[in-house]
């Protein structure tokens, strides 16, 4: 589907072109997700060729919602790829008891929406992509398990320090290392370049804990978090451990504290914690998370 054809999708239900400022008041009012969220979309904006579409449905009665759409690209997460940032789950500002026929297209639009888009379908027949979300509570095993970790972990000399007390540079070097120790994989300078820039330039955004050995940082995530009226998002991007000190669980660590501090977070604001770690893509996904049917716009 073309750039035209979304534009004339949008104008036959109701929605009209709108700027960043309108797209941005309707976030405020109703919220989204990380990818969607207005410094997140600004930053793109600054640092992608491309140009954003922006679109907002009003009644009468006000603003109904906003979506945006980039260039000639069919689906919403197929944005970009240059920035790692996550398109697992799509949240756009809508309000939670409207139905709307929405004019872009995605495969990704998250369960909030189950209700919102009556040209989207959440049916396995039509949508078979998933998403998993921190589950909402553990057992007392789980609880009793993750604590003693904690402790094992501290006695060894473990550290844990909010990614606050770090710098930009600090951070990306810190993830850069891990990620390279766990995946056996290196970054170039450019995907350096670009982490950095996420990294200052969305310094807000950047959420968790470093962990540390002796003072050596062994277990990092790349948690980006974004706050909605009634709930805050978390997404886990990535993450790495040093393998040297597996035995001391540093993964799991690293995942309960900071799941721990985003549910101190939601419960301080009143809001749900939708804390994602993206696609089912590994088995221990299973032990922390449920996985919720992700909807696609079917025309």
């Amino acid at each position: 589907m073309g750039l035209s054809m979304m534009k004339i999708k949008a104008l036959f239900s109701g929605w009209k072109n709108c700027d960043f400022e309108q797209y941005k008041e309707a976030y405020v009012l109703f919220g989204g997700g990380v990818s969607t969220h207005p410094n997140i979309v600004s930053f793109l904006e600054k640092h992608l060729d491309g140009q954003f579409y922006f679109y907002i449905k009003k009644t009468e009665f006000g603003i109904k919602g906003a979506c945006f759409s980039y260039q000639n690209k069919k689906l919403i997460e197929e944005i970009q790829t240059k920035y790692p940032l996550s398109y697992d789950e799509i949240i756009f500002p809508i309000a939670t008891d409207t139905k709307l026929f929405l004019p872009v297209k995605s495969k990704r639009l998250s369960p909030i929406h189950e209700i919102n888009f009556i040209n989207a379908s959440y049916r396995s027949l039509f949508s078979k992509r998933q998403i998993c979300l921190i589950k909402d509570s553990f057992s007392y095993k789980t609880r009793r398990n993750r604590s003693n970790e904690i402790n094992k972990f501290k006695r060894a000399g473990g550290e844990i320090r909010p990614s606050s007390e770090f710098r930009a540079e600090e951070l990306v070097d810190i993830y850069i290392d891990l990620y390279q120790k766990r995946w056996n994989q290196s970054h170039s300078e450019e995907q350096k370049k670009h982490l950095l820039e996420i990294y200052t330039e969305l310094r807000e955004h950047i959420f968790g804990n470093v962990l540390l050995i002796n003072g050596k940082p062994c277990a990092y995530d790349f948690v980006l978090w974004a706050d909605s009226p009634k709930w805050i998002s978390f997404d886990a991007i990535n993450g790495g451990y040093d393998p040297e000190y597996a035995h001391l669980s540093v993964g799991s660590v690293l995942m309960w504290v900071n799941i721990q501090e985003a549910k101190a977070l939601c419960q301080q604001g009143d809001k749900t914690m939708r804390y994602s770690l993206g696609n089912p893509t590994f088995e221990y996904k299973n032990r922390w998370c449920e996985t919720l049917p992700l909807g696609k716009v079917l025309f």
